[in-house]
C-alpha cells in the first residue's frame, strides 16, 4: 500500500463569527484520488482553502510527508508542492494563454519549454490560442488553462474544487477525461465536486461532508454508487 501523502487531523477552521469545520480527518496516500462531496455549505471549498493555506486553521495538524503544515502560508505550502485550482480560477484576463500558464512556472528554475510543450500537448485547443488573451477564450477553456497553469508548477498534490463547475456537458466529459488521465500517470488529487458521477469515476476514496464533519466515506470500488451517495448528502 502506498504511504500516506497528507494526513490531516482534527482540523477546525471557520470566518469571524462563523465556525465551518469541525475535527475534519482526511488522508491521502501516494497516487490516490480523494472527492469531498456534500451539499452547499457543507465545508469541502474551506477545507481545500486550510489545506493549500488560504485559509488558517483554529485546531488540528496538516502533516505533508515530514513537514507541519497547519497556518502556514500559501507561499510556504506551494513550495511544498501542494497547489490549488480554485473556483474562481484565479486568471489574468488581459495575458495570454502562455502568459497565465507560465505563472506556474514561476518559482522553478531553468528553461521551462519542455514543461510548456507537455502542459499544451495535453490540451490542444489551448496550444491553437496560446496567443489569445485568456478573456476571449471559453469557459471550458479557462478551467483547462487554470489546470495548465497548476500543472506546470509539477504538483505533488493537485487540489481541484468544483473542476466541472458551471460547464456544458460536452466540457464536462473533457474536464473528466483530463482527471482521468492524470490519475493514470500517478497524479495525486483531492477534488471538490458537485457531479457525483464523475466524482466516482475517478475517486479512490470519497468523503462526505455534513455540517462541517466527515459523516461518511466510501470506496466506489466496493460497492458506493450515485444513489448511495445522493442519500448520504441530502438525506
Amino acid at each position: 500500500m502506498a504511504e500516506a501523502m497528507l494526513r490531516a487531523s482534527g482540523l477546525t477552521a471557520g470566518y469571524p463569527g462563523r465556525r465551518v469545520l469541525f475535527g475534519v480527518d482526511l488522508e491521502v496516500r501516494t497516487g490516490e484520488v480523494v472527492a469531498l462531496l456534500g451539499a452547499n455549505g457543507s465545508g469541502k471549498s474551506t477545507l481545500l482553502n486550510v489545506l493549500s493555506g488560504f485559509v488558517r486553521p483554529t485546531g488540528g495538524s496538516i502533516r505533508f510527508g515530514r513537514a507541519e503544515l497547519a497556518g502556514a502560508p500559501p507561499h510556504r505550502i506551494f513550495r511544498h508542492g501542494i497547489v490549488q485550482v480554485s473556483q474562481a480560477r484565479d486568471l489574468f484576463p488581459e495575458m495570454t494563454t502562455e502568459e497565465n500558464l507560465r505563472l506556474g512556472a514561476i518559482v522553478r528554475k531553468g528553461p521551462i519549454e519542455r514543461l510548456e510543450a507537455k502542459v499544451l500537448a495535453r490540451f490542444p485547443s489551448l496550444a491553437e490560442k496560446r496567443r489569445h488573451p485568456v478573456a476571449l477564450l471559453s469557459g471550458g477553456e479557462q478551467q483547462m488553462v487554470a489546470i495548465g497553469r497548476a500543472l506546470m508548477a509539477r504538483p505533488r498534490l493537485l487540489l481541484l474544487d468544483e473542476p466541472s463547475g458551471g460547464l456544458a456537458p460536452r466540457l464536462v466529459r473533457a474536464i473528466a477525461a483530463i482527471i482521468g488521465a492524470l490519475k493514470a500517470e500517478g497524479v495525486t488529487m483531492v477534488i471538490v465536486e458537485q457531479n457525483i458521477t464523475l466524482a466516482l469515476a475517478v475517486a479512490d476514496h470519497v468523503l462526505v461532508l455534513r455540517d462541517g464533519r466527515v459523516a461518511e466515506r466510501h470506496e466506489p470500488g466496493n460497492g458506493a454508487d450515485a444513489e448511495k451517495i445522493v442519500r448520504a448528502i441530502y438525506l
